[in-house]
């Protein structure tokens, strides 16, 4: 779906995960989609956001100078953070939580350590944050220095939220 302020707000009014943003948003980032998997009976049980902005490493992606991230939350066994990672499984399996994490983000006021996926052309990563899986994929590979930023994932559902939100065209990684 095409984003805005009202139907992000109806989102995270109605779903049972949480719905990630990264607050502040990086310089020059956007937020460029959402998207929700479940039904109409039980509402929302994973969720994305898409961010899109200037590829903090353009030098690094072939002078690609625009990037994608995408953070997904979402119950175990739905798949819809594995399918936009381009994996095959509805979880990550084994490759979550071996060995040391690859980072380390601050989710909801908490230091979430996640693991690095391998997945073709894209940075994923994947933890726990909230009692849900929590991906963060981004595009192309050296995207991934964004990470860095400071910054702050935020659940839009919970209360008090006040965001100043700048929209753009919908992301391809939604599609």
């Amino acid at each position: 779906m095409l984003p805005s302020t009202d139907a992000l707000e109806r989102l995270a009014r109605n779903s049972r995960v949480p719905l990630w943003l990264p607050w502040p948003l990086p310089a020059g980032w956007l937020v460029t989609g959402a998207q929700w998997a479940g039904d109409d009976r039980s509402g929302p049980v994973a969720t994305v956001i898409a961010c899109s902005g200037p590829n903090p490493l353009p030098e690094a992606a072939d002078g690609d100078r625009t990037a994608d991230l995408l953070l997904v939350a979402e119950q175990p066994g739905i798949g819809l953070g594995a399918r936009l990672a381009g994996l095959d499984d509805v979880d990550p399996g084994e490759r979550a939580a071996v060995g040391r994490p690859s980072l380390r983000l601050c989710v909801a006021g908490h230091d979430s350590p996640l693991w690095g996926v391998e997945v073709g052309d894209a940075a994923a990563y994947v933890g726990e944050a909230a009692g849900v899986w929590l991906w963060v994929i981004a595009w192309p590979l050296p995207a991934a220095a964004v990470l860095l930023e400071r910054f702050e994932l935020r659940d839009l559902r919970d209360p008090g939220h006040v965001l100043d939100l700048r929209f753009g065209a919908l992301s391809p990684r939604m599609a």
